[in-house]
């Protein structure tokens, strides 16, 4: 069915001339303004403030792990119950390395320890304008580098005195023994300890003595009392 022109155009649906223009009725003059006047949203952040807000949040992170590390550990310290000699060198060991010191500083250490104190507080004394700023770790380091050839030679007579004290209490527990024992003792039979044959081994290799055959641990005893051995103290008894 045909449909009227003025009709449509009136309706809205067909474009009513205007000044040779042709417009649609009932639409809305576009805007190219989205928002309403004094309705725009706040302008973004500065780079500034965006690395402070960075800098607050990686504050608060790192006290939160703080506190979750205080929580974390226990209240009170744990102590080994029967700590063994091993247990008390590694400990203390580690602190050593911790501190910056190496193996081959432990002959110089033990000089350095076996010394009076006077000695220490002089060396200290000496060197304080130097030590400024410094950990006291870090000043006795300075002391054995100074001093490590004198500190390692007394180390090592600190060393040797120890174990000749043992060796001589040691000597002297074993000649309280009976002699009917020590003679003609059941432990005579038995196998020759590791202490026996490392002491041979280096008897040996000193005296430059051929290897004895397989000895008993009374034999053993027999060609060490010959040959001196210990020789490490053979002058000091």
């Amino acid at each position: 069915m045909p449909q009227n022109p003025d009709l449509l155009s009136k309706s809205g649906f067909l474009p009513t001339p205007v000044q040779g223009k042709e417009v649609f009725e009932r639409r809305p003059i576009m805007n190219s303004q989205i928002y309403e006047s004094g309705d725009e949203p706040e302008k973004k952040k500065t780079d500034s403030d965006f690395e402070a807000r960075l800098d607050e949040f990686d504050r608060v992170m790192r006290q939160t792990a703080e506190r979750q590390r205080a929580l974390a550990e226990p209240v009170h310290k744990t102590v080994v119950a029967a700590p063994t000699a091993m247990h008390h060198k590694i400990t203390l060991g580690a602190v050593m390395v911790a501190a910056g010191f190496q193996a081959a500083d432990a002959d110089a250490f033990a000089g350095l320890l076996s010394s009076p104190a006077s000695r220490l507080h002089n060396a200290l004394a000496a060197g304080a304008l130097s030590y400024a700023g410094k950990t006291a770790g870090q000043a006795l380091a300075d002391i054995l580098d100074r001093n490590a050839r004198e500190l390692e030679a007394r180390g090592l007579y600190a060393a040797w005195e120890r174990r000749f004290t043992l060796y001589a209490e040691d000597c002297a527990e074993w000649l309280k023994r009976d002699m009917e024992f020590r003679l003609e003792g059941a432990w005579r039979a038995l196998e020759m300890t590791a202490d026996q044959r490392w002491l041979v081994r280096l008897t040996c290799r000193v005296l430059r003595l051929p290897m004895p055959g397989h000895l008993l641990r009374g034999q053993a005893a027999d060609w060490l009392e010959a040959q001196g051995a210990n020789l490490n103290y053979e002058n000091f008894l």
